[in-house]
């Protein structure tokens, strides 16, 4: 059965109509209703350390629920071939992490969903190449963090041999810096003199040996 044009709205709206009994505002960029980081502060009126912590993994949780939910309406529109409404939507994604200050919190639970849910996994690194640029092909505001977060990431996953992962963080870095590389050859074509540092080759051989000591230390080498 066909997905209507609003079913990343209606997603959200049914999870908050569950557990808050609210209904979900039906907007395309409306998301005032998810969990912010700003919200952690204002559940901590009272001195009770336990009572925070939990309210914390509350808040948690919902981001979790929240989020998965749209990843897996993303999955869905890609699978539909419904390429625009999936570019919305990664852009809202965008945002809302970014507004929110929630951009670390995002890549740890992809890295989560990417080590439970394999089988998602191409469409996984799909939304976090996308997140790191913008419609026509420029870095986004997030790019930086978004790739320092991915190499924290990545390093993580080697230190603790999870092959799997690391496999699929190297294909996404790989992703990026390609559409890196297509925006640099677009937009300095007619100004060589001012390329960025990306072809630089000692900086593309100090990121070859990097990765190269991060697959020996995962044992994921036969796997690329």
């Amino acid at each position: 059965m066909e997905m209507t044009s609003s079913i990343l709205r209606f997603a959200l709206a049914t999870y908050f109509m569950k557990h808050s009994g609210r209904p979900f505002p039906y907007h395309v960029h409306d998301t005032s209703s998810w969990p912010s980081a700003s919200s952690t502060s204002s559940f901590c009126p009272t001195p009770t350390a336990a009572l925070c912590r939990e309210d914390e993994n509350e808040l948690s949780s919902k981001f979790s629920d929240v989020v998965s939910t749209h990843m897996s309406n993303l999955r869905q529109l890609l699978v539909e071939q419904r390429l625009e409404e999936w570019s919305k939507g990664v852009m809202e994604l965008r945002e809302y992490v970014a507004t929110n200050g929630l951009v670390g919190a995002f890549v740890t639970l992809l890295v989560e969903l990417l080590e439970r849910h394999e089988q998602d996994a191409v469409s996984i690194v799909q939304v976090l190449e996308h997140i790191c640029f913008e419609k026509h092909g420029e870095p986004s505001q997030v790019f930086d963090q978004m790739m320092d977060l991915i190499f924290q990431a990545l390093r993580h996953c080697c230190e603790n041999k999870n092959t799997a992962v690391t496999f699929w963080l190297l294909r996404a870095i790989n992703s990026v810096v390609d559409g890196l590389r297509q925006h640099q050859e677009q937009k300095y074509t007619a100004s060589p003199q001012h390329q960025l540092q990306l072809d630089n080759p000692a900086m593309g051989e100090m990121i070859t040996r990097m990765i190269h000591d991060c697959l020996a230390k995962s044992g994921s080498a036969a796997r690329t």
